[in-house]
């Protein structure tokens, strides 16, 4: 017998899960003696505690035979399989909604998240088609990057101006079979696409957890410069960094058109909120800059302005009701 052992992964529940898969492949037979716990123990490495577990699982359920003195057989009645199979998989899948609500997620996200998982590994090539509106290209990296998990989605990325100064947005759009745009920009977008029979979508957008804390713990003295490529997005650090600290002012901007400039600014500060698609982050481009800074004690804060997550979730819901829709699926969940 051959196995093949994720460590990450609890090694008896693989050693059983192999043995029966054999089992069922015909690979091992009724009456077929499987290797003494001292011989499998000393061929995959393990402790022999951990192939006395997967053998007692397995005779647990009809699966093998132990028999004192002799050694462990394949059971003669197979139909024990069936319910070996499913009840180890009742079992994985208890863990892993376990460890998803340690994690924090809701039922609804963990169900989203399966039936993710359920569409990529459906055969056959589905593809839907998502175009996805802002108002500046760091927003919409972001967002491409956040998305990017969606299986069977293909995403454009369309700057807001691009669609209320096209002489006909809707034809811009027919192939597509879902619009996305933020809150902030959807009565613009709609009232461009009047009558536009395809599904536009908002969603609430924020900044991360972790960008909020960076932003709020910074001593109140600390200079802050701004990082990023475009002036709507500058001025919406700008209006975020003014919201967390709670003071009005203005914060010195670099845009970065020139690695060198944006380098020798970032030293002038004792923090910089920076776009997450800065150059910075690019070592092959900017070297150890980053690190230098962070030992002169800088603090560099990215400023991930993410989908929230009820927004996400109800986006989740829409691409698999819409991809159903499309391919006549059945509902995975």
């Amino acid at each position: 017998m051959t196995f093949n052992l994720d460590p990450n992964k609890p090694i008896y529940q693989q050693v059983a899960q192999q043995i029966l898969q054999d089992i069922k492949e015909g690979k091992l037979r009724p009456g077929d003696r499987l290797p003494t716990e001292r011989e499998l123990a000393a061929q995959l490495g393990v402790a022999r505690g951990t192939v006395k577990k997967a053998y007692r699982e397995l005779a647990d359920n009809n699966l093998v035979e132990v028999i004192q003195g002799s050694g462990t057989y394949v059971h003669s009645h197979r139909q024990g399989a069936e319910g070996e199979k499913r009840k180890l998989a009742m079992a994985l899948l208890e863990e892993t909604a376990d460890r998803l609500d340690l994690w924090g997620f809701s039922p609804e996200e963990s169900l989203n998240m399966m039936r993710i998982v359920l569409d990529k590994a459906s055969p056959g090539e589905k593809t839907l088609r998502l175009a996805v509106i802002d108002c500046n290209p760091e927003s919409l990296a972001i967002f491409k990057k956040q998305l990017l998990y969606l299986p069977g989605v293909s995403l454009s990325l369309f700057m807001v101006d691009s669609i209320i100064l096209d002489d006909d947005p809707r034809a811009l759009l027919a192939d597509f079979d879902l619009v996305v745009t933020t809150e902030t920009h959807y009565d613009q977008i709609a009232q461009s696409l009047a009558g536009f029979g395809k599904k536009l979508l908002k969603v609430a957008m924020a900044p991360s957890r972790h960008t909020i804390v960076s932003i709020t713990t910074l001593p109140r003295e600390t200079p802050i410069g701004i990082i990023c490529s475009s002036n709507k997005f500058a001025n919406l650090i700008t209006e975020q960094l003014c919201y967390f600290r709670e003071e009005e002012k203005s914060y010195p901007v670099n845009f970065e058109t020139d690695l060198q400039s944006t380098i020798g600014f970032m030293g002038r500060y004792g923090a910089i909120v920076v776009s997450p698609d800065s150059l910075l982050f690019d070592k092959q481009a900017a070297g150890d800059a980053l690190d230098r800074y962070r030992q002169q004690g800088g603090r560099v804060i990215p400023f991930d302005y993410l989908i929230e997550r009820g927004s996400l979730i109800h986006l989740e819901e829409q691409v698999g009701a819409l991809m159903e829709e499309k391919y006549h699926l059945p509902e995975t969940l």
